[in-house]
Parts: structure tokens; sequence; C-alpha cells
């Protein structure tokens, strides 16, 4: 995987869950729209969705910062060592 892979699905991940979040607070703020059991529901998945945001963030934080050298290098993670000709020593 390359870095500006692995960016753009974390960056999708939060498109999605800002979207879930959004369409919860909506239905948890409309009980009399949605019924009073999807609202209460809702309510209850709020925090875990504030906790996977907040997540989301982080990853992404954390993912822009690491040199794109280190996602070759997982990315080739037990594969068999290129033969170099004997130059590495």
């Amino acid at each position: 995987m390359k870095k500006e892979e692995a960016v753009e699905n974390v960056e999708r991940a939060g498109q999605m869950i800002n979207d879930v979040n959004a369409r919860v607070w909506n239905t948890a703020l409309n009980p009399t729209q949605y019924g009073w059991a999807s609202s209460l529901a809702s309510i209850a998945a709020i925090p875990v969705l504030s906790a996977a945001s907040l997540g989301q963030i982080v990853s992404e934080a954390v993912v822009k910062q690491i040199s794109p050298n280190v996602f070759d290098r997982l990315s080739n993670f037990g594969q068999p060592m290129k033969d170099d000709g004997g130059k590495s020593g």
C-alpha cells in the first residue's frame, strides 16, 4: 500500500463516520419523526461515534506524518529480500 492510498482510505473513513454521525444526531433530535426507540438507540450511539471520529482524526494525523518509505517497507514485510549482488556487506 502506498502512502497516498492510506491517506485516502483514512479520509474516506472519516467522511463515512461524519455522515453516520449527522444521521444519528438527526434521528436522536427528531423522535416524533423516527420513533422513540430509534431516537434512544441513536442517543446511545453518539458517544461511540464521537470516539470513532476522534480515533479517525488521530489516525489521519499519524498517517500523514509517516514517511512514504515506511509504507513501502511494510508492504514488503515478510517477502524475501532482493539479491543486491553482495553490495550490502
